[in-house]
């Protein structure tokens, strides 16, 4: 299998600290790779390694398939990034910043620039000047910067970040079609897991700069169990007849007093019968799955206990 980053035991060390420790991770070429983790997780520090802005405390990075090393120009050239907070010459225009881009990458193609000011949304204001855009239109200009030389591998740090839903759904549209279309790897990360979700191949969580679980979406969509959840006017006698006389055994009765059964074989209907004899109230009885956040915040709180 072909990929685009393998790290091995990657760590970075402030002041004494590890704000990155021991992080292995592998993003296969041609997938969208989606990276979460609150904010100070360490995304960030890990994406500038992965783009030798910073260098690794310890551990190593392949890129492309090889290790990323200060010579290694001619593989970054084949990388488009923007991480943190977006920075453009802000007494130049949005084209002309996008122009000093491409003549620093070596990449002369006008017609690629205001392709890629189509593609984010901002072919209206190419004039303009970087200062008197929003936080969400210096983003939009920031993903152009990064796009515009259709590199291989693309980074892309919090990149809905300030957008508006209409905007968030053009970049979701466009991640999408770099991927298919011209067969970009992107590494995008995130602190909102649902729009990771919506087009990640792979996810992987970081916590207080630790690799908590890397998984294909596949995987995880098959650990996102599905339950029903039940409100009654009396739980407490509710599990008792879920026990003895339905025989169900895999339920848990949550502090608010909902019952989540998670032996979904057995017919609502079943359930129902069976506690309206016995003077059970049903105030809610509805079938549903854990979310890909109700997973990680479980498997963040595990390995916190662990820890």
């Amino acid at each position: 299998m072909d990929y685009v980053v393998q790290t091995n035991h990657l760590t970075k060390t402030y002041q004494g600290q590890d704000v990155v420790s021991d992080v292995s991770m592998n993003i296969k070429k041609g997938e969208i790779y989606g990276f979460l983790g609150s904010n100070g997780a360490g995304k960030s520090t890990i994406m500038k390694m992965l783009n030798n802005v910073i260098k690794p405390s310890h551990g190593e990075i392949n890129i492309f398939g090889k290790p990323l090393r200060n010579n290694s120009f001619e593989y970054l050239k084949r990388i488009g990034s923007m991480i943190e907070y977006p920075i453009f010459y802000e007494k130049m225009t949005a084209l002309d910043n996008l122009e000093l881009h491409c003549a620093y990458m070596g990449y002369y193609n006008k017609q690629a620039i205001h392709e890629a000011m189509e593609w984010v949304g901002l072919e209206n204001v190419e004039h303009k000047f970087p200062k008197d855009f929003s936080l969400g239109m210096r983003q939009r200009l920031c993903v152009a910067r990064a796009v515009i030389t259709k590199p291989d591998f693309l980074i892309l740090d919090e990149p809905i970040n300030g957008l508006d839903p209409a905007g968030i759904k053009l970049m979701r549209t466009l991640f999408k079609m770099l991927n298919k279309e011209y067969g970009m790897t992107l590494l995008i990360s995130s602190h909102i897991i649902g729009e990771i979700e919506e087009i990640a191949d792979t996810v992987s969580l970081i916590e207080k700069g630790k690799l908590i679980e890397e998984a294909s979406m596949e995987t995880l969509k098959v650990k996102n169990t599905e339950y029903i959840e039940l409100m009654t006017s009396n739980s407490r006698k509710a599990t008792v007849i879920l026990h003895d006389k339905l025989n169900i055994t895999n339920f848990k009765l949550l502090d608010n007093q909902i019952i989540r059964i998670y032996s979904t074989d057995v017919p609502q209907s079943i359930i129902s019968k069976a506690l309206i004899v016995d003077d059970v109230h049903i105030e809610s009885m509805n079938k549903k799955r854990t979310t890909l956040e109700d997973y990680f915040i479980k498997k963040v709180g595990l390995d916190q206990k662990e820890n």
